[in-house]
Protein backbone atom coordinates (compact mmCIF):
# COMPACT_ATOMS: atom_id res chain seq x y z
CA UNK A 1 0.00 0.00 0.00
CA UNK A 2 1.32 3.47 -0.91
CA UNK A 3 1.45 6.35 1.59
CA UNK A 4 -1.55 8.02 -0.05
CA UNK A 5 -4.18 5.40 0.91
CA UNK A 6 -2.68 5.13 4.39
CA UNK A 7 -3.03 8.87 4.89
CA UNK A 8 -6.54 8.86 3.52
CA UNK A 9 -7.57 6.05 5.89
CA UNK A 10 -5.99 7.84 8.84
CA UNK A 11 -7.90 11.00 8.02
CA UNK A 12 -11.19 9.16 8.45
CA UNK A 13 -10.25 8.35 12.03
CA UNK A 14 -8.35 11.53 12.94
CA UNK A 15 -9.71 14.43 10.82
CA UNK A 16 -6.87 16.56 9.48
CA UNK A 17 -6.62 20.31 9.38
CA UNK A 18 -7.93 22.00 6.26
CA UNK A 19 -5.23 21.83 3.61
CA UNK A 20 -6.26 25.24 2.31
CA UNK A 21 -6.25 27.31 5.50
CA UNK A 22 -5.30 24.96 8.39
CA UNK A 23 -8.74 25.17 10.00
CA UNK A 24 -8.93 22.16 12.35
CA UNK A 25 -11.26 19.21 11.99
CA UNK A 26 -11.79 19.02 8.23
CA UNK A 27 -9.63 18.18 5.23
CA UNK A 28 -11.16 21.03 3.21
CA UNK A 29 -13.39 23.63 4.84
CA UNK A 30 -16.40 25.19 3.09
CA UNK A 31 -14.72 28.54 2.23
CA UNK A 32 -11.67 26.78 0.77
CA UNK A 33 -13.95 24.46 -1.17
CA UNK A 34 -15.63 27.50 -2.70
CA UNK A 35 -12.24 29.03 -3.52
CA UNK A 36 -11.32 25.86 -5.38
CA UNK A 37 -14.35 26.37 -7.65
CA UNK A 38 -13.81 30.07 -8.37
CA UNK A 39 -12.85 29.35 -11.98
CA UNK A 40 -10.00 30.72 -14.09
CA UNK A 41 -9.64 31.24 -17.84
CA UNK A 42 -6.77 31.77 -20.23
CA UNK A 43 -5.47 30.53 -23.57
CA UNK A 44 -2.32 29.02 -25.03
CA UNK A 45 -0.25 31.18 -27.41
CA UNK A 46 -2.01 29.52 -30.36
CA UNK A 47 -5.43 30.47 -28.95
CA UNK A 48 -6.39 27.07 -27.52
CA UNK A 49 -8.68 27.81 -24.54
CA UNK A 50 -7.58 26.91 -21.02
CA UNK A 51 -9.96 26.44 -18.10
CA UNK A 52 -9.07 25.74 -14.48
CA UNK A 53 -10.87 25.25 -11.19
CA UNK A 54 -9.16 28.35 -9.79
CA UNK A 55 -6.14 30.60 -10.02
CA UNK A 56 -2.88 29.20 -8.66
CA UNK A 57 -2.91 31.15 -5.41
CA UNK A 58 -4.56 31.18 -2.00
CA UNK A 59 -6.46 28.12 -0.79
CA UNK A 60 -6.68 26.50 -4.24
CA UNK A 61 -2.91 26.49 -4.56
CA UNK A 62 -2.51 25.10 -1.05
CA UNK A 63 -5.02 22.32 -1.71
CA UNK A 64 -3.24 21.26 -4.89
CA UNK A 65 0.18 21.35 -3.20
CA UNK A 66 -1.19 19.28 -0.33
CA UNK A 67 -2.09 16.56 -2.82
CA UNK A 68 1.09 16.85 -4.93
CA UNK A 69 3.72 17.39 -2.27
CA UNK A 70 2.26 16.32 1.07
CA UNK A 71 0.46 13.10 0.21
CA UNK A 72 -3.05 14.31 1.07
CA UNK A 73 -4.71 11.66 -1.11
CA UNK A 74 -8.09 12.19 0.54
CA UNK A 75 -8.33 15.49 -1.35
CA UNK A 76 -8.06 13.97 -4.84
CA UNK A 77 -11.82 13.48 -5.01
CA UNK A 78 -12.30 17.11 -4.02
CA UNK A 79 -10.06 18.26 -6.88
CA UNK A 80 -11.90 16.02 -9.34
CA UNK A 81 -15.23 17.39 -8.13
CA UNK A 82 -14.03 20.90 -8.93
CA UNK A 83 -12.73 19.84 -12.35
CA UNK A 84 -16.19 18.77 -13.53
CA UNK A 85 -17.71 22.28 -13.62
CA UNK A 86 -14.47 23.61 -15.13
CA UNK A 87 -14.85 21.01 -17.89
CA UNK A 88 -18.47 22.09 -18.41
CA UNK A 89 -17.28 25.69 -18.75
CA UNK A 90 -14.75 24.66 -21.37
CA UNK A 91 -17.01 22.27 -23.28
CA UNK A 92 -20.64 22.47 -22.12
CA UNK A 93 -22.09 19.65 -24.23
CA UNK A 94 -21.25 16.52 -26.14
CA UNK A 95 -18.81 13.65 -25.74
CA UNK A 96 -15.21 14.31 -24.80
CA UNK A 97 -12.02 12.33 -24.18
CA UNK A 98 -9.76 13.53 -21.39
CA UNK A 99 -6.09 13.01 -22.21
CA UNK A 100 -3.85 13.36 -19.13
CA UNK A 101 -0.41 14.87 -19.54
CA UNK A 102 2.05 11.99 -19.00
CA UNK A 103 4.09 12.02 -15.81
CA UNK A 104 7.82 11.54 -15.63
CA UNK A 105 8.95 8.33 -13.92
CA UNK A 106 10.51 10.31 -11.07
CA UNK A 107 7.21 12.10 -10.43
CA UNK A 108 5.29 8.83 -10.34
CA UNK A 109 7.73 7.43 -7.79
CA UNK A 110 7.59 10.55 -5.61
CA UNK A 111 3.78 10.71 -5.60
CA UNK A 112 2.95 7.04 -5.44
CA UNK A 113 1.55 6.90 -8.97
CA UNK A 114 0.38 9.14 -11.80
CA UNK A 115 -1.57 11.96 -10.13
CA UNK A 116 -2.88 13.55 -13.34
CA UNK A 117 -4.10 10.22 -14.73
CA UNK A 118 -5.86 9.54 -11.43
CA UNK A 119 -7.53 12.96 -11.50
CA UNK A 120 -8.64 12.31 -15.08
CA UNK A 121 -10.22 8.99 -14.12
CA UNK A 122 -12.00 10.52 -11.12
CA UNK A 123 -13.22 13.51 -13.13
CA UNK A 124 -14.56 11.33 -15.94
CA UNK A 125 -16.36 9.07 -13.46
CA UNK A 126 -18.03 12.03 -11.73
CA UNK A 127 -19.02 13.57 -15.07
CA UNK A 128 -20.56 10.29 -16.24
CA UNK A 129 -22.66 10.13 -13.07
CA UNK A 130 -24.09 13.49 -14.12
CA UNK A 131 -24.97 12.19 -17.56
CA UNK A 132 -21.99 13.34 -19.63
CA UNK A 133 -20.18 11.06 -22.08
CA UNK A 134 -16.63 11.49 -20.79
CA UNK A 135 -13.82 8.96 -21.17
CA UNK A 136 -10.11 8.91 -20.39
CA UNK A 137 -7.67 8.07 -23.18
CA UNK A 138 -4.01 7.93 -22.19
CA UNK A 139 -2.82 8.82 -25.67
CA UNK A 140 0.37 10.67 -24.79
CA UNK A 141 3.78 9.25 -23.97
CA UNK A 142 7.15 10.79 -23.17
CA UNK A 143 9.57 10.05 -26.02
CA UNK A 144 12.72 11.71 -24.76
CA UNK A 145 14.32 12.64 -21.48
CA UNK A 146 13.16 15.86 -19.80
CA UNK A 147 14.45 17.43 -16.62
CA UNK A 148 12.55 18.73 -13.60
CA UNK A 149 11.12 22.14 -14.51
CA UNK A 150 10.88 23.70 -11.06
CA UNK A 151 13.83 26.06 -11.53
CA UNK A 152 13.41 26.72 -15.26
CA UNK A 153 12.05 29.97 -16.67
CA UNK A 154 9.47 30.04 -19.45
CA UNK A 155 11.95 29.76 -22.37
CA UNK A 156 13.78 26.99 -20.50
CA UNK A 157 10.58 25.05 -20.01
CA UNK A 158 9.66 25.35 -23.67
CA UNK A 159 13.10 24.12 -24.72
CA UNK A 160 12.96 21.31 -22.18
CA UNK A 161 9.65 20.04 -23.49
CA UNK A 162 9.96 20.70 -27.21
CA UNK A 163 9.21 17.42 -28.99
CA UNK A 164 9.02 15.52 -25.70
CA UNK A 165 5.54 14.00 -26.24
CA UNK A 166 4.07 11.80 -28.93
CA UNK A 167 0.80 10.00 -29.50
CA UNK A 168 0.60 6.40 -28.30
CA UNK A 169 -1.48 4.25 -30.65
CA UNK A 170 -4.38 5.63 -32.70
CA UNK A 171 -5.25 9.24 -31.93
CA UNK A 172 -8.67 9.80 -30.32
CA UNK A 173 -11.34 10.58 -32.87
CA UNK A 174 -13.69 12.32 -30.46
CA UNK A 175 -13.22 15.87 -29.11
CA UNK A 176 -10.18 15.94 -26.84
CA UNK A 177 -9.38 17.98 -23.74
CA UNK A 178 -5.85 17.85 -22.32
CA UNK A 179 -5.76 17.56 -18.53
CA UNK A 180 -2.92 18.70 -16.27
CA UNK A 181 -2.71 19.58 -12.59
CA UNK A 182 -1.43 23.14 -13.03
CA UNK A 183 -0.78 25.42 -16.00
CA UNK A 184 1.97 27.97 -15.37
CA UNK A 185 4.09 28.96 -18.38
CA UNK A 186 1.83 26.86 -20.70
CA UNK A 187 4.90 24.97 -22.00
CA UNK A 188 3.64 21.53 -20.94
CA UNK A 189 0.10 22.10 -22.13
CA UNK A 190 1.27 23.50 -25.46
CA UNK A 191 3.53 20.50 -26.08
CA UNK A 192 0.70 18.10 -25.25
CA UNK A 193 -1.65 19.91 -27.63
CA UNK A 194 1.01 19.97 -30.37
CA UNK A 195 1.68 16.26 -30.10
CA UNK A 196 -2.00 15.31 -30.13
CA UNK A 197 -2.82 17.52 -33.10
CA UNK A 198 0.23 16.19 -34.95
CA UNK A 199 -1.24 12.74 -34.45
CA UNK A 200 -4.62 13.83 -35.80
CA UNK A 201 -6.57 14.34 -32.55
CA UNK A 202 -9.20 17.13 -32.48
CA UNK A 203 -8.01 19.03 -29.38
CA UNK A 204 -10.55 21.61 -28.17
CA UNK A 205 -8.91 22.85 -24.99
CA UNK A 206 -6.89 22.37 -21.84
CA UNK A 207 -8.22 21.70 -18.35
CA UNK A 208 -6.29 22.10 -15.09
CA UNK A 209 -6.83 22.32 -11.36
CA UNK A 210 -5.08 25.68 -11.10
CA UNK A 211 -3.93 28.33 -13.54
CA UNK A 212 -0.99 30.65 -12.82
Amino acid sequence: MTPGPLLAAADLVWPADCAGCARPGTACCVPCGRALRAGARSALPDGTPVRACAAHDGPARQLLLAVKERGRAELRGRLAGALVPALDDLLPHGPVDLVPVPARRASRRARGGDLVADLAARTAALARRRGRDVAVVRSLRVVRRVVDQTDLDAPGRRANLAGAFAVRGPAPGRPVVVLDDVVTTTATAAEAVRALRAGGAPVLGVLAVTLA
